[in-house]
């Protein structure tokens, strides 16, 4: 009997073993495809929310870093200069996240000109409740955001917003607000950048 039990733990520690070592090497094989995919990903939804642009260059992820923490967030996941055909700097395009989305991270890229006016929204990632909060990633909702320029954006639900506001989504108070604190974390970082700041 204690034969038989040892016998068949060690199977299954091989088993588990062998299952391991294919995880790892499948994972080896496909990482590179897969941040390759990630980053033509984010690629095309920076051209989505910033189409005038000709490429892209990554900002220096410790100016990100040291604003994040001078603002107490992780908001800003990275940034990058939006360039034109000779290389010079026409805007910025922000991967922001807010945390606090009814399903949990509300992950966007989001275009500012010079001037800080958002030139578009694209929800790149999230996991809001479909026909509720879902629907923040529908072209005429985030349509809204292109051409603000305020300091912050809020929004109302009477159908009629003004300059600094947009419509709530119907049903989905909590998921606009997400939307709405990563839009506006965006909008502080490009201030500051844009303004010279030092970014801490």
């Amino acid at each position: 009997m204690k034969k038989a039990i040892v016998k068949d733990t060690l199977r299954l520690a091989a088993i588990t073993l062998i299952a391991a070592l294919l995880l790892a090497l499948v994972y080896q094989l496909t990482k590179d495809v897969i941040a390759e995919a990630e980053a033509a990903e984010r690629m095309e939804s920076f051209h989505a929310v910033y189409p005038e642009a000709e490429s892209f260059e990554k900002i220096d992820g410790n100016l990100v870093s040291d604003w994040n923490a001078a603002h107490s967030t992780n908001a800003v996941i990275e940034g990058y200069d939006a360039l034109d055909g000779e290389g010079n700097r026409t805007g910025i395009v922000l991967s922001v996240v807010s945390h606090n989305g009814y399903g949990g991270d509300v992950v966007l890229s989001v275009g500012f000109g010079p001037d800080c006016t958002v030139t578009n929204v694209k929800v790149t990632s999230m996991s809001e409740t479909s026909g509720l909060g879902a629907n923040c990633t529908k072209a005429e909702w985030v349509a809204q955001f292109s051409g603000k320029n305020a300091d912050s954006i809020s929004f109302v639900k009477n159908g009629n917003p003004a300059d600094d506001e947009i419509d709530a989504i119907t049903g989905a108070t909590i998921t606009t607000k997400a939307v709405l604190e990563a839009v506006n974390n965006g909008i502080a970082f490009a201030k500051d950048y844009f303004g010279g700041e030092d970014l801490k």
